[in-house]
Formats: C-alpha cells, structure tokens, sequence
C-alpha cells in the first residue's frame, strides 16, 4: 500500500517481495524517522543592474530549497552614526571623548515571492557606500520556507 510520509514522524514498517513464484515471507519490523525539512539555502545568482527607476536586482532559488519557498527578503545597508565607545577610567575620573564611527544597519526594502525587485532610487541614496574595496552599495537577499529565513546571500554592487 502505498501511503504519503510527513516530516517529522516516526514509521515502523515490514518488507516483502512479490513475483511470478508468489510472495515472501516478512521481514523483521524496522522503524524510522523522516526527517523535519530545514530552513533554505542562500539565494544564488544575484544579479544588480542601474535603470532609470533604481536598482533592478534578480536572483535564482537556493539549490537546497528544503521545501517551498514562500517569499523573500531583500535588505539594504544603510549608514547608522552613532557612538562607538565610550571609555571611562575608574570611578572619579573624567569620561574619555567619544569616538564616533560607522555601523551599519540593513533596512529590509523588498519582501515577497518574485525573485527579483527593484529598489527605487529614493532609498538607494540612502544606501551606505562601503569602501573597504571599491566602493559599493551592500544588499542581503534571504529565502523563506516553511520553517522560517535561512542565510542571507550578501553582495556588493561596485559604484562609480
């Protein structure tokens, strides 16, 4: 009898051969346990191009999917100023200056089931340009299953 297996559920089971000279004897009971699905794989394939709206971005499936993709999400770094640190000696003396620096912060700017969005450029000129290399527009793509998000795919979109 052929039946369909859920995730996450515990079968026992026996096995018998069927042919032309009849059936065989049952084998001993075996047991096992199908697996619950994971979260997706990173989305590949990114690809980022300049049109007169913003920036187009498209990208394909994670090659281990886990299950149905319901949606996706897509984020884009933005410059987040604010304190770094703030060094203070031992109680009674003064608090150092301090010292301010970039961090980042990913705004989510897309999120649904196409594989492929457009920023529009009113929040591309918020976009924190990184310039550890060339410099460059940082997004995160992420897929959904139904287990939740799994890893984000980070790329960087070369400018100038």
């Amino acid at each position: 009898q052929k039946k369909e297996l859920e995730s996450g559920t515990a079968y026992k089971f026996r096995i018998a051969a069927i042919n032309c000279l009849g059936t065989s004897d049952y084998s001993e009971v075996s047991a096992f346990k199908t697996c619950v699905p994971g979260y997706p794989g990173a989305p590949v394939s990114i690809r980022i191009s300049k049109n007169a709206d913003g920036a187009h971005l498209s990208w394909e499936a994670p090659t281990n999917t886990s299950g149905t993709i319901s949606e996706y999400s897509v984020y884009l770094a933005v410059r987040s100023d604010g304190p770094a640190s703030l060094n203070s000696q031992q109680s009674g003396q003064l608090l150092s200056p301090v010292v301010h620096s970039v961090h980042l912060s990913f705004i989510r700017v897309y999120i649904g089931t196409n594989a492929f969005c457009l920023v529009n450029n009113g929040l591309v000129s918020r976009a924190y340009i990184d310039q550890s290399a060339k410099p460059a527009i940082i997004f995160r793509i992420a897929a959904k299953n139904e287990k939740g998000y799994g890893p984000a795919t980070q790329v960087r979109w070369l400018q100038g």
